[in-house]
């Protein structure tokens, strides 16, 4: 009869024995079990180890004993259960504030104190002033007319024909040029040499109570509103600013005789105890400090110039008496840098239209 051979299932073994024949000694293998760490194997039985995984596999038994026939059982596995995060989410609502109280536009308004910046030049606007109110034109004085660089001489050339432009400058997106000729160029300094296009007489002097156009715009944070009117040499001693809680007046005098008067009702709701206004050598800053935190959707509506009723005094400020002016103007985004260009290079560009 044939001899019926079986595998062994001792680890590292898995030779074929005859079971009638299995001695204490004919078996050598590892009873214990794999190990893998840092790159490293063995058994848990014996301390070998290699880093080759055909090394490993050929490392001799540590123990001695019977062939085993018996497969061991393949441990089940273990099926993960899925972990389930329960988060609390916790929603805050933001309060809902109640409408702001809004005053009405008739209150009395009360004049704004007036601080002055390092630039600001009081001896050069009073000598503005000074200039201004004279009837005798001093020599050297420049023609007014657009463009025109002629000065006075007290000589027949004064009367000689003036070249210059008759219409308004004109800056919009990007392109600069008078409106009566229409030379574009994105040249500044080109656009200021630009010939003119019309003759007539030099004018040496302003007319008295000149009213002027005057270029402003508005940014704002979260605590304040600020309104930036680009006057150059303004006189902080006849500027006036008068408000009340959702209104504002503004008449800005500068060099040496030019106004612009401006009255907004304002979007939102300030606080006059902590606005001011503040005069540089080139613009003006109304600053006003808005009652409730947060942003406006525009800064004001421009109003016909009116009379202010009864007023109070802020900062020492005087009281109104009278308050004129012409319409007003619409708001513009558009802003020239003007440093570093002499005042006569800029003759008839402070009133540019900016579309």
């Amino acid at each position: 009869m044939a001899e019926v051979l079986v595998k062994c299932y001792n680890r590292t073994c898995g030779k074929p024995f005859d079971p009638s024949k299995n001695a204490d000694d004919l078996c050598r293998y590892h009873p214990g079990g794999p190990i893998f760490h840092d790159a490293m194997k063995g058994w848990s039985c014996c301390k070998k180890r290699s880093t080759d995984f055909t090394e490993f596999l050929s490392i001799p038994g540590c123990t001695v004993g019977k062939h085993n026939d018996v497969k061991p059982l393949e441990p089940e596995e273990e099926k993960e259960k899925p972990i389930i995060e329960v988060v609390e989410t916790t929603v805050v609502h933001k309060p809902i504030e109640a409408p702001e109280v809004r005053p009405s536009i008739d209150e009395p308004k009360k004049q704004l104190l007036i601080k002055t910046a390092s630039s600001y030049n009081k001896e050069k606007a009073t000598q503005q002033l000074q200039k201004a109110a004279t009837d005798e034109v001093a020599i050297g004085t420049t023609c007014r007319n657009s463009s025109c660089k002629t000065s006075y001489t007290n000589t027949s050339a004064d009367d000689e024909t003036c070249v210059h432009h008759s219409g308004e400058p004109v800056f919009h997106e990007g392109m600069k040029y008078w409106s009566c000729c229409e030379r574009k160029t994105s040249d500044f300094t080109a656009f200021l040499g630009q010939k003119g296009c019309a003759r007539g007489s030099h004018v040496w002097k302003k007319a008295e109570d000149e009213i002027v156009k005057c270029r402003y715009d508005w940014h704002q944070t979260g605590k304040f509103v600020t309104l930036s009117i680009f006057s150059k040499k303004a006189n902080a001693d006849l500027c006036k600013f008068y408000a009340n809680p959702i209104a504002l007046i503004c008449n800005v005098f500068f060099e040496g005789g030019k106004r612009f008067d401006l009255s907004l009702e304002l979007e939102g709701v300030v606080d006059l105890e902590e606005s001011n206004v503040t005069i540089s050598a080139t613009k003006i800053e109304v600053k006003l400090r808005k009652n409730r935190v947060g942003s406006w959707k525009s800064y004001a509506t421009v109003l016909e110039i009116e009379t202010p009723k009864e007023t109070e005094e802020v900062g020492g400020g005087e009281k109104v008496e009278n308050v004129d002016g012409p319409p007003p103007l619409t708001n513009s985004d558009d802003e020239e840098d003007f440093d570093g260009i002499a005042d006569d290079d800029l003759s008839g560009v402070e009133d540019a239209e900016f579309d």
